[in-house]
Parts: C-alpha cells; structure tokens; sequence
C-alpha cells in the first residue's frame, strides 16, 4: 500500500489529452490457470490429443526441441470450410476485450501456422450469434505478437481461420492469450491510462536522446521538459526522480533480512531444521573448504517435480520480478544439488494461486566447484506476489543404466540459497522513472481487480 499513497494524489489531477490510449489489463481471461476453456474446435489433427485445443490456453508456448506443448492444429485447411476454436471465461463471465496475443509457433512446419485470423464474438452463448470485431495477420515467426482492438463485450470469443502459409494439411496456432480492456471513464481507469501513456512518452524521449548522442544520460528534471508532454512532467514532479539514486533491482527483495519468507514448502530432510527451507533465504552460503556456513535446504525424498518451496515478500508485497539468482551447494552430496528448477508465479493465493510458469532455470556444470557459485537468470519481468520452486532434476546428470536422467538421489533434492531481484534497470535516470512508473502501474492494475472483485453483485 506504500507504493499506492503517491497515486492516490493523481486522482485530483487532469487526465492526459493521450487518455485516447486503450490500456488493458495483465491477467490472460482464456488462461486455464485463470478458468478459461476451450468450449469447442472443429478438428483435431489425426484426433490427437497431442495437439488438441488445450494448447492454446495452457501457458506454455512451444519451444523447439520441446514437446510439452505442441499447440493446436486442425485435422486439414480448407479455405472455404473454415477450421474455428471457441473460446470461454471462468464462470461464463462477460469481459469488455482490449488485446489479444497470439503465438503461431507448434512444432508442425511453418507453412501450416496460422496467417490470417478472424476474431468473432458473442455475448448470448456458445452458440452465437457471432459478431466479427477484427482479423489479424500473423507473421510466420515464433513469437507472441499483440494486437489492440476496439473494447468488445464478449462472452466467448471465436477463432476463425482464414489462411496459413501455404499448406492444405492443417492450419496451426501455438498460444493465445486474451486481455479486458481497462474501463478510461472512471477515475482508476483514466489514471491508469494516463501512467500508460507518460510510461510511453519516456521510453520515445529516452530513444530520441539515445539516437541524438547522449544516450538518455542527462538527469531526469533537466533533460524532460521540452521534450515529453506537461502531464508526464506533472507525475515526474509527483513521483520525484532525485531520491531514486540507487538502480531498480539492487535488493534481494526475498532475503529474511529484507521481508522475505517461506510462504510452504513440501518435505525437510530428516525433519533436520538444519535443512529448513529458512536457510534459502538467509544469505549464507555452506562452505565445504572450512565446514561454515548455512546447510541450505533439503527436501525428504526426491521425486521429479514434487518437491517444491514458495516465497514471499515484505508485506505480501507485489513485485515485479526480473531476476533470480540461485546458488546450489548445500550440506548435501552433490548428486543432491538440484539440478533443473521450475519457477511459478502468483498474484493470488500462495496455497491456491493460480499459478503462472515463468522460468525454467537450469543449472550449469558438471563438478561441484562449478556449480557451486551464485548462478543469475534473467526471465522476463513479471508480476509475482509469491514465487514457488519446483525441483525437476537433481545431481550432475550422470545417465545410470534404466535410471531416470533427472534424478541421481532419490534420497534428497537441495539448494542452497535463493535471491530475487526487481526488475533491473540501469543508472539513468529515465530508466529509474520508467521502472517506478511501471511498479506503480502494476500496484493499480492489481487494486483494480480487487476492487472489482469487491463489488457486491448487483440484485435483480
């Protein structure tokens, strides 16, 4: 809530001329996490469960070389007897629509991704009637790709699939991902359009110094003016760059000294406290050379992805995560390490969630004095309330014969500490107000939706 106090003030000032902007919200309505569903799909390519609708909404997009999530494809492409999936909300709630974010990536071959790409939709129910609202083109490329729309009422949203890339076999889609359009009319809707747009204006000023030379370099309160609008200057006074000396992402924001605490965890070894879970987070690494130092954590028993510990922050804080540092060695034999570690993310509940998979982070070497260090993995920043390890691999992944390739004990997986960092940002100044533009903006969208969720439903 301390974050929020400076925003309360930006309700009394005048809202941007930009507020034209449509911002959006960051919670994917389609995602299974969140309670979307897939209601229907016209076909299923050979009726293979392996590339079945479900793909889409599952959070995973498709990497090569990895079969976890192929995406979905139709069973043939013919342009004239259009393949379609139907889309719905958690408890066939109306959202207003902003955003829609599509992956064409599956590990079929290119010509048979998705090109062009009708959106329909309907608030009555599954079954129409249906209204077109756009049709996006997709590039041939394995990314997600964004496209705004005007704010649509839906219920459910249809996918109509217009071309791919040239193939009769099958028309294919990777990922979708779909997002309410923010309401500018009300005080919180427009003040969130507003942060949108200042965010916005930075990031042009911040080019445009880069491409004139002095790389954005000059301080925050001489170098704007003249060159961003008077409502970004306004909340640039409001905000204050002059404190905010040290760069974004400089604390470990998970360290007990710091806040940070263990939210759950599965298993202790031996019930050793010793071995607790605490000693992630405690910033002292075990030391074999002399015997010191924290054991680090162990878990009772290893079985590939059970095994698992959740953190929070100070306060039940959100965060927007862009760091994670972890460091394997522990009080444990080195086929215990953990080897390969899936990191979830929630702004929800840390018992319930629901939980989104931002990072799979792999540890690197293969003897004990390599692996043994503080190892850093940027993942791309997200908002997390609470962050949950799940261990996958363990050891230095030594092939035993009719053995299982991520498990060389099955007694124990361990790790020995745990750091996490804001999304970092460089020394300049512009840098430091975008990134607390977006941690505020973040804080508002989040009280938004609590908001939202706090308002009686209304009686008939």
């Amino acid at each position: 809530m301390k974050r929020l106090l400076p925003t309360l003030f930006l309700l009394s000032l005048p809202v941007a001329a930009s507020a034209q902007n449509r911002p959006t919200d960051t919670v994917d309505l389609v995602a299974k996490a969140n309670g979307g569903r897939v209601i229907s799909t016209t076909s299923t390519l050979d009726n293979d469960p392996a590339y079945s609708a479900d793909n889409l909404i599952d959070g995973k997009a498709f990497v090569a070389g990895d079969t976890k999530s192929r995406g979905w494809a139709s069973n043939k492409f013919d342009p004239i007897a259009r393949d379609a999936v139907t889309l719905g909300f958690a408890d066939n709630r109306q959202y207003t629509i902003g955003r829609l974010v599509l992956n064409p990536a599956t590990d079929l071959p290119p010509e048979r991704w998705a090109k062009d790409v009708e959106v329909q939709v309907s608030t009555d129910s599954a079954d129409g009637p249906y209204d077109t609202v756009t049709q996006l083109t997709l590039k041939q490329s394995a990314t997600p790709q964004e496209f705004s729309i005007l704010p649509t009422p839906a219920r459910f949203v249809r996918l109509v699939f217009r071309s791919n890339y040239g193939s009769d076999r099958a028309v294919a889609l990777g990922e979708v991902e779909v997002y309410e359009a923010i309401d500018t009319s009300d005080p919180m809707g427009g003040l969130i359009a507003r942060l949108e747009s200042a965010i916005t204006d930075l990031k042009r000023y911040k080019d445009v110094q880069i491409q004139g030379g002095n790389g954005g370099g000059q301080t925050a309160n001489a170098s704007l003016e003249g060159g961003v609008s008077s409502a970004t200057l306004q909340l640039v006074q409001l905000l204050g760059a002059g404190e905010a000396q040290v760069p974004i992402g400089s604390t470990n924001i998970v360290a007990s000294k710091n806040g940070g605490k263990v939210m759950a965890y599965s298993s202790i070894f031996d019930k050793d406290p010793q071995f607790g879970p605490d000693k992630l987070i405690d910033g002292a690494n075990f030391s074999f050379a002399d015997n010191t130092g924290s054991f680090g954590w162990s878990s009772q028993g290893f079985a590939p992805g059970r095994e698992y510990v959740t953190l929070g922050f100070a306060q039940d804080r959100t965060r927007l995560v862009g760091k994670i540092v972890l460091n394997p060695i522990s009080n444990q034999s080195d086929l215990r390490w953990a080897r390969r570690v899936l990191v979830q993310a929630t702004t929800g509940s840390f018992k319930d969630g629901p939980w989104k998979e931002v990072a799979a982070l792999n540890l690197k070497g293969k003897n004990p004095d390599e692996r043994g260090v503080n190892q850093e993995f940027l993942i791309r920043p997200v908002e997390a309330k609470y962050l949950r390890f799940i261990f996958q691999a363990n050891g230095p992944g030594i092939a035993l014969p009719d053995g299982d390739p991520n498990v060389n004990s099955d007694r124990a997986v361990s790790l020995g500490e745990i750091e996490v960092y804001e999304a970092a940002t460089s020394n300049n100044q512009l840098d430091v107000l975008i990134g607390k533009f977006n941690s505020v903006l973040s804080d508002l969208r989040i009280l938004r939706r609590k908001m939202q969720d706090d308002t009686p439903a209304p009686t008939e």
